[in-house]
C-alpha cells in the first residue's frame, strides 16, 4: 500500500498517474488506462491518490513515481523528470484568508533567496534553479496573518543524478586467482534512480548485467582486464569503472626431474644437466641438494627461468639428492628425489686385524678388513706374501689359524668403473703354537716335615713365563719353597699339611696365557691333640659314654684301656650302658696313624663314683655330661 499525504479536494483530481521505472502502472483520468502486468494486481483510491498493489514478485523492486494534477490547475508537485544541475522547479502556495504572509521550510530549515533559490509573488511562489540532489524536500509552505496561521502538507521532490563515484571490487581480493575457483566481481556507484549495470572484458562487452559478475570455476581463459558501466536512464549519463586485472593461474602439479645421465665420473671433465618439468602457469623454479638451496656458482648453472640445472666438473658430494620446486602465487609441488651416481676411487685404503696383536696362538681366529673410498663398492683381493690367494671380499676369516699361515697380509682394492686398483699396507701375521699346560709331581703321597715334593710344569710354545699358585695365592721362593728351571719347576721340602691346597701352573707369553688343571697333594700328620670327653662324675646305673678324638690324616685307629689293661674296643667312643661303681677308674685313650707311623696315648680319670645308693651328682659333673652325650648323640646323626 502507497499512501499519500494529500488531502482530499472539493473536486476529483484531473490526472492521477502512477509508475515505475519506464513502465506505466495506472493513468486516471475520466478512464483509468492500466498496465498490462498491473491489470489484476492494483487499486487505485483517486480521493488521495493511494495505491495498493498485490501478488509482489522479485521484479517488484525499485522506486514508484506518483504524479497528481488537480482539476483546474496546473502540475503542482511534480516527482519524477528532474535532473540535478539541468532541472528547475516552482513550488507555489495559496491559501484562503487575509493579509497574508509566506514563509518556506525545507525538512525543518527556512528557505531564504540565494543565486539558485527564488521567492516571489509575495513570498507564495518558490523557483529554485538547477537543483541539486540536496533540494528533495520535504518543503512545506507556512502561511499567516496577525490572527492566524497554517503550514501545508509536505511536498518530496524527485531529482534524478549520477552516476557517479563508480567503484569496482574483487571478492576474494588477491593478485592471482587459482583456476577452478569461484570469485564475485561488485560494481556500485552514486545514482539516482540506480543505474543500470553493464560489464566488459578487455573494453568488450559482455552478455552479463547487474551489479555482481559471479565467475563460478574460473579457467585461465576468463583472465583478463574486466571493467563496469554505470547508466543512469533518467539523467542518460554513464560513467564506467577503472578496469581490474583478473589472473587466472593453473595450480602446479606433476613435477618432474630428468637428468641427462645418472652415471657420471669424478673429473674436471664431467657434467651433469637435470630438466624440471612441470604443469601450471607463472611457474617459478628452486632446486634443493638434500636440504639445501642450489645457487649459482662458477660450477652451478641455472637456466630456462631456473628449470635447468647444469653442474659441470662433478665431484662426488653432486651426487643429491636433487629436488625440484615448483611455485606459483598461490601453489607449490616438489618433485621425487633424484640421486646422481658419481664413480670415483678406489682411495684411502685401510687393511685392520681382529683382535689385533703381535702375534696369534695356533688354532685361534683372524678376521683381517680391508676398507676403501669408493663409488660404486670396491672389489677386494687378497695377498699372502705377495700371492694371490682365492679369497676375495672385504672380510678375510681365518679360522683355526695354522703356523703355516704365517706371512705378509695385503689386500687390492678395484673399482670397475674407473679401472683403478689400490694396494694396501701390508700387515704380519705370526702364528705360534702354545698348549697342554701340565703339572707332573714326583710323589703324591707326602708324610709332614718327613717328605718333600717336586712339581714339573710343562707346555708347548715360544717365550715363555710361569707363575705358580697355591689355591688363589702366588708361590714365591722361601727356605722350604724352590723355583728353578726358569720358574717351571716348584719344589717345596718338609712339606706341612697346609702345603695340600690345590696348585696350578700359569703359563704366559706376549700374545696368549694359558693355566693347568689344579693339582692337589696329600699330604699325612698327626695324630695330634688327642683327647678323651666325658663325664667326670655319675650315679650307678647310668649310661655313661667316653669319647676319644684327635687331628690325623689319614683317620688314626683307636685302642682303650681300663686301669692299665688294654679292652675289646677300637672305636673312638667307649660305651658303658649302665655303670657300676666298680668302673670307676683311669681310661686311657691310643690313637695311631698308620701313614706316619705316629701314636698318641691320653688319660681319663673319672669323677668319685657314688658307693650304694648315691643319689647326689655335682653340677660340674651334670653339665659335662650333658654336653658329651649331646656332642655325641649329634655326631651319630649326622653319621646316620
Amino acid at each position: 500500500m502507497f499512501t499519500t499525504t494529500v488531502t482530499p479536494p472539493e473536486t476529483p483530481f484531473m490526472i492521477i498517474t502512477w509508475s515505475f521505472s519506464d513502465s506505466n502502472i495506472i493513468t486516471s483520468t475520466t478512464v483509468n488506462d492500466t498496465g498490462p502486468a498491473y491489470s489484476d494486481r492494483i487499486t487505485l483510491f483517486r480521493s488521495t491518490g493511494s495505491l495498493e498493489l498485490r501478488n509482489l514478485t522479485l521484479s517488484d523492486r525499485g522506486e514508484y513515481t506518483i504524479t497528481i494534477i488537480p482539476d483546474g490547475a496546473a502540475q503542482f508537485v511534480s516527482l519524477r523528470d528532474l535532473v540535478e544541475s539541468s532541472s528547475s522547479v516552482r513550488l507555489s502556495c495559496s491559501s484562503s484568508g487575509s493579509s497574508l504572509s509566506f514563509l518556506w521550510l525545507n525538512g525543518s530549515s527556512e528557505v531564504t533567496a540565494s543565486d539558485r533559490v527564488q521567492l516571489t509573488d509575495g513570498g507564495s511562489t518558490l523557483t529554485i534553479v538547477n537543483v541539486t540532489r540536496y533540494d528533495q524536500g520535504p518543503f512545506r509552505c507556512r502561511v499567516f496573518n496577525p490572527v492566524s496561521n497554517g503550514t501545508s502538507d509536505p511536498v518530496t521532490i524527485s531529482i534524478s543524478y549520477g552516476p557517479e563515484n563508480i567503484n569496482l571490487t574483487l571478492s576474494p581480493s588477491q593478485e592471482y586467482v587459482e583456476e577452478g575457483s569461484d570469485i564475485t566481481l561488485s560494481c556500485s556507484a552514486v545514482s539516482k534512480p540506480s543505474a543500470l549495470i553493464q560489464w566488459f572484458l578487455n573494453g568488450d562487452l559482455l552478455s552479463d548485467t547487474g551489479p555482481e559478475l559471479r565467475m563460478m570455476n574460473i579457467q585461465m581463459s576468463q583472465s583478463g582486464n574486466y571493467s563496469c558501466q554505470a547508466f543512469n536512464d533518467k539523467t542518460l549519463r554513464s560513467q564506467t569503472s577503472q578496469p581490474s586485472a583478473v589472473t587466472v593461474l593453473a595450480p602446479v602439479s606433476n613435477v618432474m626431474v630428468n637428468s641427462s645421465t645418472t652415471d657420471i665420473l669424478e673429473s674436471s671433465s664431467s657434467s651433469v644437466r637435470l630438466s624440471c618439468s612441470s604443469s601450471g602457469s607463472s611457474l617459478s623454479f628452486l632446486w634443493l641438494n638434500s636440504s639445501s638451496e642450489v645457487t649459482a656458482s662458477d660450477r652451478v648453472q641455472l637456466t630456462d627461468g631456473g628449470s635447468t640445472l647444469t653442474i659441470v666438473n662433478v665431484t662426488r658430494y653432486d651426487q643429491g639428492p636433487f629436488r625440484c620446486h615448483v611455485f606459483n602465487h598461490f601453489s607449490n609441488c616438489t618433485s621425487d628425489p633424484v640421486n646422481l651416481l658419481i664413480i670415483f676411487g678406489p682411495e684411502n685404503i685401510n687393511l685392520t686385524l681382529s683382535p689385533s696383536q703381535e702375534y696369534y696362538d695356533e688354532g685361534s681366529d683372524i678376521i683381517l678388513k680391508c676398507s676403501a673410498v669408493s663409488r660404486p663398492a670396491a672389489q677386494f683381493q687378497w695377498f699372502l706374501n705377495g700371492d694371490l690367494l682365492s679369497d676375495t671380499g672385504p672380510d678375510l676369516r681365518m679360522m683355526n689359524i695354522q703356523m703355516s699361515q704365517s706371512g705378509n697380509y695385503s689386500c687390492q682394492a678395484f673399482n670397475n668403473k674407473t679401472m683403478k686398483n689400490q694396494t694396501s699396507q701390508t700387515a704380519a701375521i705370526a702364528v705360534v703354537k702354545f698348549s697342554n699346560v701340565v703339572i707332573t709331581p714326583n710323589t703324591t703321597d707326602l708324610v709332614e716335615f718327613n717328605s718333600s715334593v717336586c712339581l714339573s710344569c710343562s707346555s708347548s710354545g715360544s717365550s715363555l713365563s710361569f707363575l705358580w699358585l697355591n689355591s688363589s695365592s702366588e708361590v714365591t721362593a722361601s727356605d722350604r719353597v724352590q723355583l728353578t728351571d726358569k720358574g717351571s719347576t716348584l719344589t717345596i721340602v718338609n712339606v706341612t699339611r697346609y702345603d695340600h691346597r690345590p696348585f696350578i701352573c700359569h703359563v704366559f707369553n706376549n700374545f696368549s696365557n694359558y693355566t693347568s688343571d689344579p693339582v692337589k697333594l696329600y699330604i699325612s700328620y698327626g695324630p695330634d691333640n688327642v683327647a678323651i670327653k666325658g663325664p667326670e662324675s655319675v650315679r650307678v646305673g647310668d649310661f655313661t659314654m667316653l669319647y676319644c678324638s684327635t687331628t690325623s690324616v689319614p683317620s688314626s685307629t683307636f685302642t682303650w684301656l681300663y686301669n692299665g689293661k688294654p679292652t675289646s674296643l677300637h672305636e673312638a667312643v667307649y660305651i658303658i650302658k649302665s655303670i657300676k661303681s666298680l668302673d670307676s677308674g683311669t681310661y686311657t685313650c691310643s690313637a695311631i696313624n698308620a701313614a706316619t707311623g705316629l701314636s698318641q696315648t691320653v688319660n681319663f680319670s673319672d669323677c668319685s663314683l657314688a658307693a650304694g645308693r648315691a643319689s647326689v651328682v655335682t653340677a660340674g659333673c651334670l653339665i659335662i655330661i650333658a654336653t658329651v652325650c649331646g656332642t655325641i648323640v649329634y655326631g651319630i646323626r649326622r653319621k646316620r
